[in-house]
């Protein structure tokens, strides 16, 4: 049981690691939105980009907060 718990605790690290990295690029984005006038062509092309960094972004806390709750669920004493 110890060993499950390990590597489910293991994979919530895991997935919180990416959720971390997508958050980066999101900071990334916005760094260069910020260098641009609103509204320019510029600024207009890299919001799809940021777009899809959200949507990513997203999927990941999703699926992290989900293995989360799996882990929690494990313990010993939850039901």
């Amino acid at each position: 049981m110890a060993t499950q718990t390990m590597s489910a605790l293991s994979t919530v690290e895991t997935l919180l690691d990416e959720v971390e990295e997508w958050f980066d690029r999101v900071r990334k984005v916005r760094r260069k939105l910020g260098r641009l006038r609103k509204g320019s062509a510029g600024y207009l092309d890299l919001l799809p980009d940021l777009e899809l960094t959200l949507d990513v972004l997203s999927s990941k806390v999703e699926h992290a907060h989900e293995a989360l709750e799996v882990f929690e669920e494990s313990l010993p004493g939850t039901e």
